[in-house]
């Protein structure tokens, strides 16, 4: 374990009616060898337990902060969450995902003695829901989309994000500094704006690196119901996002990826 005078950790953790599920989350969250964290937890409008399972958490300890706000989509809980955010890190973690116990101590560690890296991440495993609590982890695997993990900046870091986002949002660990320089989530996107922002993070020259350190992965859950379930808004905002892209692409990356772009997409049928 770190420091007590190690750097904080902000963890921001959106929720709309998943408190079913919540206190999974934050449970992996108390079990972090890393101590030195705040987790920011934004109640999107809940009509069900969520207040009550995020304010009996942030009653036993102060390190949870409980916020609630009209509904608006994640991009806007999450930004609403950076802006009481005071850590030199940040941690963005769905209200159904759970993280290693070493994922931050090991990651915090990485960025320190790596100051070119603005963000790191290692794996992203899948769940199913519905399991019971300790078999969550157990019987975790690799998603088929998570196969392409790279490490670098500039131009093959954008081509690569103009295919697919090959980063689950909560695996990242990102320097707030990151943030400051690109700005907020696009409150526009209700789907696809973790990948949105990770291409406007590439344009603005971000460094990515891809560090699979056992201990840091994400377990992601699925099985249930989200916004992703929704084929017309994803052929929607994927058509938005596709448009976004190419309209930011330098003129010499904008004729690489256009063929290339959009075939793939058009036979993964985000579009057309």
């Amino acid at each position: 374990m770190l420091e007590r005078t190690s750097p904080l950790v902000s963890i921001v953790i959106p929720c709309y009616n998943y408190g079913r599920y919540l206190n999974f989350t934050l449970d992996s969250i108390l079990t972090q060898s890393y101590s030195q964290w705040e987790c920011i937890l934004i109640d999107d409008g809940s009509t069900d337990n969520t207040k009550t399972v995020a304010t009996a958490y942030a009653a036993k300890d102060k390190r949870f902060v409980y916020l609630f706000q009209n509904n608006s989509g994640p991009s806007d809980a999450r930004n609403n969450g950076l802006s009481h955010a005071v850590g030199k890190y940040i941690q963005f973690l769905d209200a159904d995902d759970l993280i290693d116990k070493e994922k931050l101590t090991l990651q915090v560690n990485f960025l320190e003695q790596h100051e070119g890296a603005d963000l790191v991440y290692g794996n992203a495993l899948f769940f199913d829901t519905n399991e019971l609590p300790e078999s969550k982890i157990a019987n975790a695997v690799r998603g088929k989309y998570s196969s392409l993990k790279i490490s670098g900046k500039g131009g093959a870091l954008v081509k690569n994000l103009c295919i697919n986002n090959f980063i689950e949002i909560s695996c990242p660990l990102i320097r707030k500094t990151l943030i400051d320089n690109v700005g907020y989530f696009d409150t526009g996107y209700l789907i696809y704006e973790d990948w949105q922002y990770w291409f406007r993070a590439a344009l603005a020259g971000a460094y990515f690196a891809y560090e699979p350190i056992p201990g840091t992965e994400t377990y992601i859950s699925h099985g249930h119901a989200s916004l992703l379930g929704n084929i017309k808004k994803c052929l929607k905002y994927g058509i938005e996002l596709r448009s976004y892209m190419m309209s930011s692409l330098p003129i010499g990356l904008k004729l690489y990826n256009l063929y290339r772009m959009f075939k793939l997409q058009i036979k993964k049928g985000f579009i057309g």
